[in-house]
């Protein structure tokens, strides 16, 4: 027993002793297996947070970044005499990488109800022949994530380099699909080789068009 309590104990008054050294050696108990409680976790292995980890663990929301990086190519979709909208595509480095990360902003010219966006989602995987086990839960998501769009209304679609995918709508967040394979096949729609618009994904990469065809030079 601790030596000051020992001296404490030892001057108590007859009357009443037994209670307080019953309480006194209580509470040096539970402060030793507080302390030891203490030394345990001060010698636990501290868990090494890298920055995609940090990002999915602190569940931080991605940035809308249209504003501050730098363009890639823009285009506009024309279907038969209709003007559908205004895409632009931006990348931190201005150049088109291949994937991840990007957004792809559309200004629309038209009003198109969501349950048409999901349609035309639908539409273009099956034109390219895109296939995966979550595409109708993904196509059930979007028609509930996405509003209707009236002219003039901004929808921006970004993938991370880790592939987080998120969407704006006229500069605010309303979430993304938590699903990794998501992204790269929803952004391919536009952006993959195969695309059903070609024309459209030529202007929107054509900067690193440009890039490729003057070192080759």
């Amino acid at each position: 027993m601790d030596p000051f309590v020992t001296r404490a104990l030892s001057h108590q008054p007859p009357h009443g002793g037994d209670a307080v050294r019953i309480a006194v050696i209580a509470l040096l108990f539970w402060g030793q297996l507080v302390i030891a409680a203490a030394e345990d976790a001060s010698h636990a292995p501290t868990e090494k947070i890298g920055p995609i980890q940090a990002d999915l663990k602190g569940s931080v929301e991605p940035v809308l970044s249209t504003e501050r990086w730098p363009l890639v190519g823009k285009a506009r979709l024309k279907v038969l005499f209709w003007e559908v909208y205004d895409s632009a595509l931006y990348t931190p480095s201005g150049t088109w990488p291949g994937g991840g990360g990007y957004q792809l902003s559309l200004h629309y010219l038209r009003d198109i109800p969501a349950s048409q966006l999901v349609t035309e989602t639908q539409k273009a995987w099956r034109q390219q022949g895109r296939a995966h086990p979550n595409m109708a839960q993904w196509l059930e998501q979007l028609g509930a994530l996405w509003p209707d769009i009236a002219v003039g209304d901004n929808l921006v679609f970004g993938v991370s380099a880790e592939d987080r995918n998120w969407f704006w709508f006229n500069g605010a967040s309303i979430g993304g699909i938590t699903d990794a394979d998501f992204g790269p096949l929803f952004g391919g729609i536009w952006l993959d080789p195969d695309t059903p618009r070609p024309a459209l994904r030529e202007e929107l990469i054509s900067s690193s068009i440009e890039a490729a065809a003057s070192g080759d030079s």
